[in-house]
């Protein structure tokens, strides 16, 4: 009896010790899935934050070369009498003077991911949002100052800067009048204005985004 007593609770431990073992198989394979999960989705950081800084430079640069145009065709309405050189800086001044576009950038994409753990590092974690978040706001402002700059487009240089009808690349205009407009004058110093501080914003956001990368290149190299 005793005999048939131990056989029973061998094989019952038996059969326990096997589900444990599998279980204990499961979640290190289930953990080791998470953790390359966890590389597989930092990688991919890395590519996201290295695009951005292509597309930022590239849209920094961008401002940069139309806020010179304009500050051509502001310095022209010192002149009395313009060439057709000067005509043509001064028709590209007003073609570029409403240009104010931000960067298109999905930044809730990864939320789900984010608080379910991806990132094993809080302070990396919090950076991430930080940076997400300054994107959203950016985006946010300069839209802003775009929707501005078409207003005053509208508002203060379209009256007194008219499409001529046989030409969309040739304007009308009275060079007197652009320089006696307070109005006019204003809207294209707002216009270098809100670019340049669009300019900064993406400065910062430039930083901070090159600051991940190397802050999740050190965590690659941790293990």
């Amino acid at each position: 009896m005793m005999k048939i007593v131990r056989h029973a609770l061998l094989e019952i431990f038996l059969v326990v010790m096997g589900i444990l073992i599998a279980i204990q198989l499961n979640n290190w394979n289930e953990s080791r899935k998470f953790k390359n999960e966890q590389k597989k989705f930092l990688v991919g950081l890395i590519d996201e934050f290295s695009s951005d800084l292509i597309r930022i430079n590239t849209k920094i640069e961008q401002f940069g070369e139309i806020n010179e145009i304009i500050k051509s065709g502001k310095n022209l309405l010192i002149k009395s009498f313009l060439s057709e050189e000067d005509k043509n800086t001064f028709n590209i001044t007003i073609d570029r003077f409403p240009i104010l576009t931000p960067l298109n950038k999905d930044v809730e994409r990864n939320n789900f991911l984010i608080s379910n753990g991806i990132i094993k590092s809080d302070s990396l974690k919090m950076m991430v949002l930080e940076y997400y978040e300054l994107t959203s706001y950016h985006k946010e402002v300069q839209t802003k100052f775009g929707e501005t700059l078409q207003r005053l487009y509208t508002d203060q240089i379209s009256p007194l800067v008219r499409f001529n009808q046989s030409s969309n690349t040739t304007k009308e205009y009275s060079l007197k009048k652009l320089q006696m407009s307070n109005t006019f004058n204003n809207a294209l110093d707002l216009s270098i204005g809100y670019r340049n501080q669009a300019v900064l914003f993406l400065e910062n956001q430039n930083e901070m985004a090159k600051k991940l990368i190397a802050i999740i290149n050190k965590e690659f190299a941790k293990n």
